[in-house]
């Protein structure tokens, strides 16, 4: 999904090679070194990475494979081919129990081992010369199903939601993130950015304006905690992510979530009107 943008929101100065699963498997050091040195490049941007939250759980292998072998090959390719890295990370290495956004000083504790490996690749990439790490969350985005298309096309059928409204975040939108990836790229920053859109909510609230912006306000839609949810995962409740680098770097912050939210729909909109 982000990798998708990010190739499609490229600046004239990039010339983009977008590698697949079918160039390399990046948990093999041999292919992920065939795939990284044939093209030679200056910049790789890292969007490869196990995602499956409750599959991470189930099967904590699959994910240190995904996110942290694959990372620590992509590592090392980064370092043969003197590359600047950039490698896309999560607030699920936080705990989500702090009262206030967790900036990029905040010190990491993940829950789960999604978020566990995911916090082990950051670690393998910071040792990395001239490394990125960009933490985001929520991406939802054209490129691929996900929740506020989730919730629409369950409205659209008629089926009552029940969405969780205890667990709160920024919800962002992949255009805009990948966007921004390419404005930090376009500066000297290192270490670690956090980047969303603005504003914090409940996956809730994000349902509500997802419906309300596709005139479909009146399905019936149930807050539930949680705990509630089937899920054999622990999730971080108040991982809302802050920056207190943005500033420093001299880059303006992306757009308010509701705005993204709003276009994202018309865009689905549109879809749903050519079918």
């Amino acid at each position: 999904m982000l990798g998708q943008d990010v190739c499609h929101s490229a600046p004239e100065w990039a010339t983009v090679v977008a590698l697949t699963r079918a160039d390399g498997d990046l948990t093999r050091p041999e292919e992920a070194q065939a795939a990284l040195h044939g093209p030679r490049p200056h910049i790789i941007i890292h969007c490869a990475a196990y995602t499956d939250v409750d599959g991470a759980t189930r099967h904590p292998e699959r994910a240190q494979a995904g996110n942290v072998t694959a990372t620590a090959n992509v590592c090392r390719a980064a370092s043969e081919l003197g590359a600047r890295l950039l490698y896309v990370s999560t607030d699920y290495v936080f705990d989500g129990t702090a009262d206030a956004p967790y900036t990029e000083s905040a010190t990491p504790s993940p829950l789960n081992a999604y978020g566990q490996s995911k916090l082990a690749g950051e670690q393998e990439v910071a040792a990395t010369e001239g490394h990125l790490i960009v933490r985001t969350q929520w991406l939802y985005g054209p490129g691929r199903r996900n929740f506020v298309e989730a919730i629409l096309e369950a409205a659209r059928s008629g089926s009552a939601l029940r969405v969780v409204e205890n667990e709160r975040g920024c919800p962002t939108y992949t255009p805009d993130l990948a966007l921004g990836i390419w404005r930090l790229l376009e500066t000297d920053a290192m270490g670690v950015v956090h980047l969303t859109n603005q504003g914090a909510c409940s996956r809730l609230e994000l349902a509500q304006t997802a419906l309300q912006e596709a005139g479909l306000e009146d399905v019936k839609l149930t807050g539930i905690a949680s705990e509630e949810w089937d899920s054999p995962t622990r999730r971080p409740l108040n991982a809302v992510l802050g920056s207190e680098r943005l500033e420093e770097i001299g880059l303006d912050p992306l757009r308010n979530w509701r705005s993204a939210v709003s276009e994202y729909v018309a865009v689905l909109r549109r879809r749903w009107a050519s079918e």
